[in-house]
C-alpha cells in the first residue's frame, strides 16, 4: 500500500532552498504555502534555514524517519541520499530529479542502479523525472508548478507532469474537485499499475483519471485495470497516437509508446472510458464524479427554445442515444402548464416560459417518468442573462432604479441556484442523471453546483458536452453491467 506515500504525516525536501526558480524552492514553497498539515523539514548542507525552519545537512541527521523524502538536487547525488534514506529507514521517495532515462545511455545506466537499489530495499520510488504529487485531502500540495484545487474525488496519474499541472489548473478554475495526482515521470520503480492499484482501494478516490504514454507490462496492466473498473471508472487519453507523437513520448519520459489502436483495444476490454483530448479527460471525469449512471439510453430533453432541442437530439442519435416519444401522461400535465402551441413531444419546448416552478416541474415529470434513463435542460440554467440584460437596459435607460435592478439580480440568482439544488434533490431521489447546459453565461458563474445530497451538478456549456458525457456514462454503465453478470 502507498497510503503513507500519499498521505504523509512528515516530510523532507532534500535540496530545500530559497533561490527562485530552483526545484527546491518551488517544492518547499509549494508545501508551505498550501498549508500542509504534516511536518516539514528541509535537508541542504549548505544553508541554515529555508523559510524560518532549520535546514539538516543530510537525510540522516533528520530528528524522526519521515514518511516522504523529495528529492530535488542532480542526478549523480542521488544514490548517496537513497542509501541515507536506507539508513534512515525511509522508503517512500519523490525523484524529482530529471538527467535519467530520458537523456541517453548513461542516464539509463543510472536509472538501472536505482531500480536495483530500490528493488532490494523495497524503496516506493515516484519518478524520477518527476512533477510531484498532490493530496487535497491533507493539503499536500507538493508539484513543481504551484496550483491548488479543492478536494473532490477524482485522483490523476499522468505521465506528463506537466498535462497533468495543466488539468489540475483548470480543475481549479472551474471549481472542480481532485483527490490526488501523481506524475509518474520515468517510472524506474512504481508504475501506472501500481498507482491505479492504490487509486482503486483509496477511499477518498471515486474516478481515476489517467494520461498514457506507454505501458511496460501490458498484460498487468490489463488485469489490473479489468479488476478496478468493475469498482470505478477510469478515463484515460491515451498520447503517442502517430509516428511522431509516439517519438514524443520516447525522447520526453523514456516511454515506449505502444501502438495505439492495440491500447484502444485494450481499454475497450478492461472498460477505460476513451478521453479524445486533455479538456475532455477533465469533462468527463467530472460528470463521473458527479452524477449518478444512466441504466438506459432513453434521453429525455427539456429546452426553453426548439431549436436547441433539435441539436441536442442529433447529437444523442448520433451517439447511439434513443430519444423516446414523449408518454401521454407528461403531454397531459403539460397541456394545463403550456400554451396549446408547444411542441407536444419530446423534446419538450418549453416556449420560453419565464417560470421558474415550471422548470423545476417540468424536469420532475421526465425524470420521474420510467420512460427515461436521464434528462437533458437546455437554457434554463443561464437564462437569468437575458432577463439581466434586459434589465440592465431598461437601468441604462433611465427607467429603473438602481436598487431595484440589484434586488432584480439578486432574485435571479436565487432563483437558478434553487433551481440546480431541486436538480440534485431529484437525482438523489431517482438516481437518474439530470445534465444541464447553459446557453448563456455570466463572469464568476459556476461549473460545479453542489448543495446537501449525494450528488452534484456539473453545468455545461453546450449541448455536445452534455451529450458526450451521458454516452460515455451509459457505456461504462453497460460494461460493468455485463462483467457483474458474468462473475456473479
Amino acid at each position: 500500500m502507498l497510503d503513507s506515500l500519499f498521505s504523509p504525516k512528515s516530510v523532507a525536501v532534500v535540496g530545500a532552498s530559497e533561490i527562485p526558480f530552483k526545484w527546491g524552492t518551488y517544492i518547499s514553497s509549494n508545501i508551505l504555502d498550501g498549508k500542509f498539515k504534516g511536518r516539514y523539514y528541509p535537508v541542504n548542507p549548505n544553508i541554515k534555514e529555508v523559510f524560518g525552519f532549520t535546514t539538516f545537512p543530510s537525510v540522516v541527521d533528520l530528528p524522526e524517519p519521515v514518511d516522504l523524502v523529495f528529492i530535488t538536487t542532480p542526478a549523480k547525488t542521488v544514490m548517496q541520499i537513497l542509501q541515507d534514506c536506507v539508513q534512515k529507514k525511509i522508503n517512500n521517495i519523490v525523484m524529482i530529479t530529471s538527467g535519467f532515462s530520458e537523456t541517453g545511455p548513461e542516464g539509463i545506466q543510472m536509472e538501472k542502479e536505482i531500480i536495483a537499489f530500490a528493488q532490494k530495499h523495497g524503496l516506493n520510488i515516484v519518478g524520477p523525472n518527476t512533477m510531484g504529487i498532490v493530496n487535497t485531502h491533507c493539503s499536500l500540495y507538493a508539484t513543481g508548478a504551484i496550483t491548488r484545487p479543492k478536494p473532490g474525488g477524482i485522483s490523476i496519474i499522468a505521465q506528463s507532469g506537466n498535462l497533468g499541472y495543466q488539468i489540475m489548473e483548470w480543475a481549479e478554475s472551474e471549481d472542480i474537485g481532485i483527490s490526488k495526482f501523481v506524475g509518474s515521470g520515468n517510472e524506474a520503480v512504481l508504475k501506472i499499475e501500481d498507482y491505479l492499484k492504490y487509486f482503486k482501494s483509496d477511499s477518498e478516490t471515486k474516478v481515476i483519471l489517467m494520461y498514457v504514454e506507454g505501458v511496460d507490462d501490458g498484460r498487468v496492466f490489463v488485469d489490473i485495470a479489468k479488476e478496478t473498473s468493475l469498482h470505478k471508472p477510469i478515463i484515460a487519453l491515451k498520447a503517442g497516437r502517430t509516428e511522431i507523437g509516439s517519438k514524443a513520448a520516447a525522447s520526453h519520459t523514456g516511454a515506449m509508446a505502444g501502438s495505439f489502436s492495440i491500447f484502444k483495444g485494450v481499454m475497450h476490454q478492461t472498460g477505460i472510458v476513451f478521453a479524445e483530448s486533455p479538456r475532455q479527460l477533465l469533462t468527463l471525469s467530472a460528470a463521473f464524479d458527479s452524477f449518478p449512471l444512466p441504466k438506459g439510453n432513453r434521453i429525455g430533453i427539456i429546452t426553453l427554445g426548439g431549436g436547441w432541442g433539435v441539436v441536442t437530439a442529433d447529437e444523442c442519435a448520433e451517439r447511439g442515444l434513443r430519444i423516446p416519444e414523449l408518454p401521454q401522461s407528461i403531454k397531459d400535465e403539460l397541456d394545463r402548464r403550456l400554451p396549446p402551441f408547444w411542441s407536444r413531444g419530446n423534446p419538450v419546448d418549453l416556449v420560453g416560459q419565464p417560470d421558474f416552478q415550471l422548470f423545476k416541474d417540468a424536469v420532475e415529470l421526465m425524470v420521474a417518468h420510467e420512460a427515461f434513463d436521464a434528462v437533458i435542460v437546455l437554457g434554463i440554467v443561464g437564462s437569468k442573462v437575458f432577463a439581466y440584460k434586459a434589465a440592465e437596459a431598461v437601468l441604462h435607460l433611465g427607467k429603473m432604479e438602481k436598487n431595484v435592478f440589484d434586488d432584480f439580480v439578486k432574485l435571479l440568482y436565487i432563483h437558478q441556484n434553487e433551481f440546480l439544488d431541486r436538480l440534485i434533490q431529484l437525482m438523489d431521489v431517482y438516481n437518474k442523471p439530470i445534465l444541464p447546459v447553459s446557453l448563456s453565461k455570466m463572469p464568476g458563474d459556476e461549473t460545479v453546483h453542489t448543495c446537501e445530497g449525494k450528488h452534484k451538478v456539473v453545468i455545461y456549456d453546450s449541448p455536445e458536452e452534455a451529450v458526450l458525457c451521458l454516452s460515455k456514462m451509459y457505456q461504462y454503465y453497460n460494461y460493468v453491467e455485463k462483467r457483474s453478470t458474468v462473475y456473479a
